[in-house]
């Protein structure tokens, strides 16, 4: 697991003005160095998706806009089926949680490359990883901006 930053106060209400108050024009503050980070990898970029409820809450994809801001192609291969912040639950309610998400479009045996804005307790990752493994991704790879 690679990220670009640590959960810093600066990082944090970044986040805050980023995803909570829709300032989606933010997505641009780190595509440089996301575009640069991708450069060095070799593999299909697939965004950590949102619940389409929070979705409809947000207004925007927030992951999805970091890649677009930073010019890099990516592929919706997931949906998330659960709506819950896993940053909110305990490690024993995370532990026994159901599959976080399902695979949308077809997976070959090639690597990919995960992206999410904040990793937190790596639960996000870890289901996201699973099921793209079980679908028949030969390798997984995860990269997030900031890491809690």
């Amino acid at each position: 697991m690679t990220a670009l930053y640590s959960y810093t106060e600066a990082m944090k209400s970044y986040l805050h003005q980023y995803k909570f108050l829709q300032d989606v024009a933010l997505a641009n503050v780190f595509a440089e160095e996301i575009r640069l980070l991708f450069e060095k990898r070799e593999g299909i970029v697939v965004p950590i998706p949102m619940h389409p409820d929070k979705l409809l809450t947000r207004t925007f994809a927030q992951v999805d806009e970091l890649l677009i801001s930073a010019g890099l192609p990516f592929q919706h291969l997931l949906a998330k089926t659960e709506t819950a912040e896993q940053g909110k639950k305990s490690k024993k309610e995370r532990l026994e949680a159901s599959p976080l998400f399902e695979v949308t479009g077809k997976v070959e045996a090639k690597t990919y490359i995960l992206f999410d804005d904040i990793y937190t307790t790596g639960t996000t990752m870890h289901h996201a990883a699973k099921v793209l493994k079980k679908a028949g991704a030969d390798r997984v790879e995860a990269i997030t901006l900031i890491k809690g």
